[in-house]
């Protein structure tokens, strides 16, 4: 049944057509995810991807202009859903960030000393690059979305109509193509967008301010040696500069600097501070051909992004201030995309079931521009930069900067954009957050801190840089049987085998391969671990929080889908297992 043309019952049935105009990961995701759950309905879709963008091309021409970084939380989401980024993508694993002020620096550790941020080229490498080593992030994303049966038209949509009950897109030199929903992924392009204001439908785009982004070409063993596997983020006192970073990638660094209208003055401000030099190759110098970028960036989400047949996902609709843009495009679009399916296509369906996922993330920002406020105020002073440096340095050497009200965590999530910025601020109401940064700042102005040098920062020796997850070696103990968790684990290369003691003997259970995961108990109850899991050979492990899970589920309950349906299967596997044990065919 194609979709009818009554506004208050309008659905995607057999028949229908789907355009998407932009490849990007909104794009990318709401085609994926929609063709996934149109499958799982038993319903037949035809989707087309309209991208005039060759993301297997260097430079500008294959990029979408981002600093490319996949959050903590992404990861760990992408990788429940079966989407593990493959080792030709993620160009460098991060497992720690460098906060670094005026005053000294302090390296942070993730809690579980894993590599669960991944440092991606939206393209195929900036403009320049000489060898093309790693995949686009975005011609993956888009290879997901067409191995689940999207079409690819290659082409700049230049004009949209609505007539006849039905949407219709027409690209340059093109005749126009006829759908039942258009989902608008096209980021934060002016000149499209304004196809979509002539339609009077009450769109507004999203207010921007401007940026910058640069890649720096260093080599890859300049990038192990200074920069490591780390994020380095800089609290300066530079008018205007919200945050700073410079992202260890392949043979790559990219340098991004977020705030209000970044100029030339303040890039070179920047560049010439000696806490950024110190990071770099002794007497490096700036190019003048580096390849870069001045992208504007979403400061407040757009006004009515959706109507009946179309909506706006991603950065076109509403995005995560400064932080994760990658991961509301996740978010934005996996919800359009469960709308469609599971609800409808009218207006009224995605206010009922879109709507309220783009204003959480837009009253998130509201606390997000808070919290910037305050540390904008905090970059000013010098005793509260030394406070906050000490308070880090004494949490990491006294081990419990892990904790949920640690200034350790608070910098951590809010600086990689692992958590919402509500929950952030909710930490900090801690009576003891505050006593224990009021002493800091009190003990920074009697004594100073000692001095940090950049050789102090150990590049860790791991197997592989740019590999997600734990490193365990053969036989290695991921978890033992007995142990009380509340984590579960995704295997990203190699295999781990499940073994069970009993009687003094040791039985294998199983063997996990690449994909799979192990350990989903404990995210649903907290009972001790029935099994023990090594490593078979050489393997890599991403841990999944429970509480980062949870809160996903609450907000998004078919997350949860896979592993209700890996869980019946195995219990389908144990039934088959115990009739052949009493059938005598085991």
């Amino acid at each position: 049944m194609m979709a009818t043309a009554s506004t208050s019952n309008l659905k995607l049935g057999n028949g229908s057509r789907v355009a998407v105009v932009g490849a990007g990961p909104a794009g990318s995701f709401f085609s994926y995810f929609l063709l996934d759950m149109a499958q799982r309905a038993g319903t037949d879709i035809q989707v087309d991807i309209y991208e005039p963008h060759d993301f297997d091309q260097p430079g500008p021409i294959g990029c979408n202009m981002c600093g490319g970084i996949v959050s903590e939380s992404l990861v760990q989401m992408l990788a429940t859903e079966g989407i593990n980024l493959p080792l030709q993508v993620v160009e460098r694993g991060i497992d720690s960030y460098v906060l670094h002020m005026p005053e000294g620096s302090v390296r942070i550790e993730t809690p579980l000393h894993e590599k669960r941020i991944a440092a991606v080229h939206r393209g195929a490498g900036p403009r320049g690059v000489q060898e093309i080593k790693w995949r686009s992030f975005d011609g993956y994303l888009l290879e997901l979305a067409l191995n689940k049966g999207a079409r690819r038209v290659r082409g700049r949509v230049d004009d949209v109509a609505l007539k006849d009950d039905r949407v219709w897109v027409k690209i340059q030199g093109g005749e126009f193509q006829a759908y039942d929903l258009l989902a608008v992924a096209t980021g934060k392009n002016t000149s499209a967008l304004k196809i979509f204001e002539r339609l009077n439908l009450g769109y507004k785009p999203p207010r921007t301010t401007k940026t910058y982004i640069c890649e720096i070409f260093l080599g890859e063993e300049a990038i192990a040696q200074y920069l490591g596997s780390s994020m380095h983020v800089f609290l300066l006192n530079l008018p205007r500069l919200e945050f700073a970073a410079l992202i260890p990638k392949g043979d790559y660094a990219t340098m991004c600097l977020l705030g209000h209208d970044i100029d030339r003055e303040l890039v070179r401000s920047f560049v010439e501070s000696l806490e950024v030099k110190q990071c770099l190759p002794p007497n490096w110098q700036m190019p003048v051909d580096l390849c870069h970028c001045s992208p504007p960036i979403n400061i407040r989400g757009a006004a009515q992004p959706f109507t009946d047949r179309m909506v706006f996902i991603g950065d076109c609709g509403v995005t995560r201030l400064y932080k994760d843009g990658i991961g509301a495009a996740y978010r934005t679009a996996k919800a359009a995309a469960v709308t469609a399916i599971f609800e409808g296509i009218s207006a009224k369906d995605f206010h009922r079931r879109y709507w309220p996922v783009c204003r959480r993330i837009a009253m998130d920002n509201v606390i997000g521009k808070f919290i910037f406020a305050v540390s904008r105020l905090q970059q000013k002073q010098s005793h509260d930069r030394r406070g906050i440096l000490r308070m880090v340095a004494d949490e990491q050497k006294r081990a419990n900067g892990h904790q949920r009200t640690s200034m350790s965590m608070f910098m951590w999530d809010l600086f990689t954009g692992s958590a919402p910025y509500t929950d952030i601020f909710q930490r900090t109401l801690n009576p003891f957050f505050w006593g224990r940064l009021i002493w800091a700042v009190i003990a920074g102005s009697v004594s100073e801190l000692k001095p940090f040098k950049q050789g102090q920062v150990k590049v860790q020796k791991v197997m592989a840089a740019d590999k997600l997850g734990k490193a365990y070696l053969d036989g290695e103990i991921i978890c033992h049987q007995g142990d009380v968790d509340d984590c579960m684990y995704v295997v990203q290369t190699g295999q781990v085998e499940v073994v069970q003691e009993k009687d003094g003997k040791e039985v294998r259970l199983a063997v996990r391969g690449k994909g799979e995961f192990f350990g989903e108990m404990a995210i649903v109850e907290r009972e001790v671990r029935m099994a023990t899991v090594r490593a078979l050979g050489e393997a890599h492990v991403l841990t999944i929080d429970k509480r980062t899970f949870l809160r996903r589920v609450h907000e998004d309950p078919s997350l949860a889908y896979r592993i209700v349906q890996r869980m019946s299967n195995r219990i389908r596997e144990l039934s088959a297992e115990l009739i052949r044990v009493k059938t005598g065919n085991g």
